[in-house]
């Protein structure tokens, strides 16, 4: 290949545009994604023992474990026997079996009293005997009743077991200590976190860790950091694979992710006793839609990838904890932190004041060095030296009243045509925007759910119209209007830069009212296009002429004179010479043939050579050429020496280098951005979601992948466009009419069971609409619910479930979960709290001992208090649901008898969790042991109406929770749910059924004094 050849390979023309543009997308788009699952297990675990670990995982989630469950008790047991040889073995581990940490506290309008049954491990660092900056390492062990919890949180406990074996060895022992703290009833109010602060080794930290899962397997997401200090542990050498995002944190700020971690109560902590913790919270996010159901399991990941989640876990938090626990620095640093990863290779960490300097910088640099070069490309294209400065403010009104009469034409034309020139880009931008504005209405209309099972589908849709939306007005722009100021990569490149200084100057507002760095890839952005810019200019200042799409040098950036010379492209040291046009007469075809004056027509050029004088030829011959503005005029010089009009000048290297500083980096950043919010979006839809604000992500972010591709669009080929639009018609066409659920990706419904019960001193009072046999007097009525998706819940999943097939079922488009609908229906499917109870309800012939669900007494004390007492058969967890608001409440702890009214000091609550002066109408009561009774003082204050200042009494419901069921493979002693049961083996492949509440079951009865 010679040297011509060789430079053809860096000519700006289509093939050239379209192969390296294709070739760095693919590149961006093939690395994200490969990057976004799990990575391969080294060989050299360097002194971690995955085996060891995952068969922790395989013990621990054999069944559900919720809190009011005998599995939870059994988990407890094993954690035990796990860490008690490790304590015995080395006089620096301390084992703390914690059975005595009680909390009463006030949060989301209820009181909460909760007795822990947490375990914790401390190691002692070598440097930090009495200080206080340790690290606390949390997970929670209990899961949710309807789900084993291998990700949510098996595989924290799995890891923190096997952490607390890597530290144990007395090589591996920290400078600070390490607090290894496994708690229980996360699930039901994050109570085991606020147990935490009552026990006397939690002064011990000032760093933690938590580990949660929100989701099933993938890569664990650093959910949450508080600060730079906890995030600059993910730059250590430990951290192979780090996966973090300032946004995620930003966005539980906001309020937009409706989830919660023990994260919140330990950067709270305890107002005037325990300072709030500096932390990172870690979270798998993926696979949403089996969160919380019975494939949060290891069959439900798989083998290969729950090992690869496990390890990546593992690999994580072995690695940014050893940094907290022995680097210089304590990991304390308060400063908000800008952090995100590429390729899940490498953690980047800045500070938010170093993004808002380089910001302030950009922002006061960028557009002055931009118009600076700017004025210099005028000033060369001008050649002349005299102009000034003030003169160039006004070119635009002297090249109105100096172009020539060949080019003259109207003053609104012009002023289109300038508008067209430089401010297309803007409108391919809105064009887009309006595309999407109608893709999106599409969807929502026809087919909302889609995103849910055919995610990467929606994307590829959104990325494909994004690039069709921006690159076809700039294409049909530049065709039938090319830019005759400047070249349309210069003007769109000039466009391009303007955008990211605007979202700049939005970052950094953002930054310095709100704290927030999710826009730091604006920064990058910014960067990018003021140094593609600058290139543009200074190509442009080089060639004396910022040039157009026709090859002539555009008018507003050259004098009068040089308009007329370089219009007709005049060679040096020759002038133009104004011809006169005339019309040829009338010839037959002998004479045309013969040319006038016996003269000959000759090919080529366009020309008439008259080769006879006559008394209006020229003394010197001339050429007649036609001008850009459609004139005519005569030259002397020799056709061979005219540069031909509407062949550009090409361009060589300059736009590879400006096409690899605006591309790659604004696609890796944002792309990885968009992959994550779709794999933790798609599946909330079923929660009740938005669908408008999940299709609105990829339609903004793939906008904002392709927008650096809009100074080359002109380059592209038609052809491009053509096989993307037919990809994009079939992939609607799909989009639009499939099922949006599979069994692969399923529906989520929420399942509640409810079992009203007589009041304690009424009679027999059957429900008319109940078709509980008289075997169960007590029964008022046994409700079954179902909440999920309208549309679904009650046309697809009713039907299907023998016991209200025939039973009258009422649905509630404003269910017991916001934007969700609830179908409940009676049902004889009773559920027994020890197990004994058959499956179905006994024949009324068939005589048995009556189940015993609930003990509830009500006494009152005086006109403003009163004691109510609730035990449940075989549970732990209780609640009260009162008809005003109490003020005041207190649990007795057994043995006290005293029945006068406690005092008002007696009501402890955990400080920065009191009670607010409009009370709380629900108590909820979790105890360590079973068949407690709770004997609860409740106090409210005398209202306006109440006589003679002894108040109205007080009237509720009294209520326990269930969840243990025999699928769930629990042990002697256990409980059965049927109609858990019959959801599970009746509900079709594409649904799973999860928990509306902590209990499966809830079982109430009414009462008043």
């Amino acid at each position: 290949m010679g040297l011509a050849g060789l430079s053809a390979l860096f000519k700006f023309a289509p093939v050239q545009v379209t192969l390296l543009s294709i070739i760095i997308y693919a590149a961006v788009f093939a690395s994200v994604l490969s990057s976004d699952e799990p990575q391969r297990v080294p060989r050299n675990t360097q002194g971690l023992d995955l085996d060891r670990a995952y068969d922790v995982l395989s013990q621990i989630t054999i069944r559900p474990r919720p809190y009011i469950s005998h599995a939870n008790d059994a988990v407890r047991e094993y954690i035990l026997s796990r860490l008690q040889p490790l304590a015995a073995r080395r006089d620096y581990i301390d084992l703390s079996n914690d059975l005595v940490s009680n909390v009463t506290y006030v949060t989301g309008g209820h009181a909460i009293y909760f007795e822990g049954t947490n375990v914790l491990l401390k190691i002692e660092g070598t440097d930090s005997k009495d200080s206080e900056d340790g690290v606390l390492f949390s997970c929670h062990y209990d899961s949710v009743s309807s789900a084993p919890g291998a990700t949510d949180d098996g595989m924290g406990v799995a890891t923190l077991l096997e952490l607390a074996e890597y530290l144990s060895v007395p090589e591996r022992r920290p400078r600070r200590t390490a607090l290894i703290f496994f708690n229980n009833g996360e699930e039901d109010q994050l109570n085991g976190a606020h147990a935490y602060f009552q026990h006397p080794w939690a002064n011990l930290t000032s760093v933690f860790i938590n580990l949660e899962g929100a989701a099933s397997g993938g890569r664990p997401l650093v959910f949450r950091t508080t600060s730079y200090g906890p995030a600059r542990s993910l730059r250590s050498q430990g951290v192979k694979h780090p996966h973090a995002s300032v946004l995620t944190s930003e966005a539980f700020s906001a309020g937009m992710i409706r989830s919660a971690t023990d994260y919140e109560i330990y950067t709270k902590g305890v107002e005037g006793e325990v300072t709030g913790l500096q932390g990172l919270d870690f979270a798998f996010y993926k696979n949403r839609a089996y969160y919380h159901t019975p494939r949060d399991s290891i069959p439900g990941m798989g083998y290969t990838q729950s090992r690869k989640a496990l390890w990546a876990m593992l690999e994580t938090v072995r690695g940014a904890g050893i940094s907290l626990l022995n680097d210089d620095e304590p990991g304390t640093d308060a400063s908000s932190p800008v952090l995100f990863d590429l390729f899940g290779h490498t953690a980047i960490l800045l500070s938010q004041k170093s993004v808002y300097a380089t910001n302030i910088v950009f922002l006061v640099i960028g557009p002055l060095s931009t118009i600076g070069l700017a004025i210099w490309v005028v000033l060369a294209s001008k050649k002349r030296s005299r102009e000034s400065i003030i003169t160039i403010l006004a070119i635009c009104e002297e090249q109105l009243e100096s172009v020539p009469p060949a080019h003259d034409e109207p003053r609104w034309r012009f002023l289109v045509k300038l508008a067209l020139g430089w401010e297309r880009f803007w409108m391919a931008l809105i064009f887009t925007a309006l595309v999407h504005a109608g893709l999106i209405a599409g969807f929502l209309n026809l087919n909302p759910y889609i995103v849910h099972s055919h995610a990467y589908v929606v994307l590829t849709i959104f990325l494909g119209l994004s690039f069709l939306g921006l690159v076809l007005p700039l294409q049909a722009l530049h065709y039938f209007l090319p830019p005759t100021f400047a070249s349309q990569k210069l003007t769109t490149t000039l466009s391009l830069y303007s955008f990211s200084w605007l979202l700049l100057v939005v970052s950094t507002v953002a930054i310095s009212t709100h704290h927030l760095g999710s826009l730091y890839w604006t920064t990058f952005f910014n960067i990018s296009a003021w140094l593609a810019v600058v290139l543009e200019l200074v190509r442009a200042g080089r060639r004396g002429d910022p040039g157009n799409e026709r090859g002539t040098y555009s008018f507003l950036f050259s004098s009068h004179e040089e308009q007329e010379m370089r219009a007709e492209g005049a060679v040096a040291s020759r002038r133009l010479v104004r011809g006169v046009r005339y019309d040829a007469v009338e010839q037959s075809a002998d004479d045309a043939e013969a040319g006038p004056n016996g003269g000959h027509a000759t090919e080529g050029e366009g020309e008439i050579v008259e080769t006879d004088p006559t008394e209006i030829t020229p003394l010197i011959h001339q050429h007649r050429r036609q001008t850009e503005g459609g004139g005519e005029l005569l030259t002397v010089d020799s056709p061979e020496d005219i540069k031909v009009v509407g062949k550009p000048a090409d361009e060589y290297g300059w736009w590879i280098a400006q096409l690899l500083l605006l591309v790659p980096p604004l696609a890796i950043l944002l792309f990885q951005v968009e992959v994550l919010l779709l794999n933790a979006t798609m599946h909330t839809l079923v929660d009740g979601s938005a669908p408008f604000t999940v299709y609105l992500i990829p339609a903004v972010f793939s906008t904002l992948i392709v927008v650096p591709i809009a100074p080359f669009a002109h380059k592209l080929p038609q052809s491009l466009n053509v096989i993307i639009a037919g990809i994009l018609v079939l992939l609607i066409a799909l989009s639009w009419t499939v099922f949006p659920f599979t069994q692969q990706w399923p529906f989520r419904v929420y399942f509640q069971q409810t079992v009203e019960l007589s009041p304690p001193s009424s009679g027999l009072a059957i429900n008319a609409a109940s078709s509980v046999h008289a075997a169960y007097p007590e029964v008022v009525r046994a409700e079954t619910t179902f909440t999920g998706l309208q549309g679904y819940v009650d046309r697809y999943l009713i039907r299907n479930i023998p016991s209200a097939r025939h039973a009258d079922f009422s649905c509630d488009p404003k269910g017991l979960r916001p934007d969700l609908m609830t179908c409940s229906w009676a049902s004889d499917l009773l559920p027994s709290p020890d197990g004994n109870l058959s499956l179905f309800s006994l024949p009324q012939t068939q005589t048995a001992a009556q189940p015993k669900w609930l003990d509830v007494h009500a006494a009152r004390l005086n006109g403003t208090r009163a004691l109510l007492s609730v035990r449940g058969a075989n549970t732990r967890g209780c609640r009260l649901y009162l008809d005003r608001p109490v003020t005041f409440v207190y649990v007795h702890q057994p043995g006290d008898d005293s029945i006068d009214p406690a005092p008002l000091a007696r009501m402890r609550l955990q400080p920065g969790w009191t009670m607010s002066p409009e009370g709380v109408r629900e108590v909820r009561l979790w105890s360590r042991s079973w068949d407690r009774t709770f004997e609860v003082e409740v106090g409210w204050e005398v209202g306006e109406g109440d006589e003679g200042g002894e108040g109205e009494g007080l009237s509720g419901r009294a209520a326990c929770e269930y969840a243990e069921y025999a699928s769930a493979l629990g042990g002697p002693g256990t409980g059965l749910i049927p109609a858990f049961e019959e959801a599970k083996q009746f509900l079709p492949m594409w649904v799973l059924p999860t928990k509306l509440t902590d209990g499966l079951v809830e079982v109430w009865t009414k009462f008043a004094v």
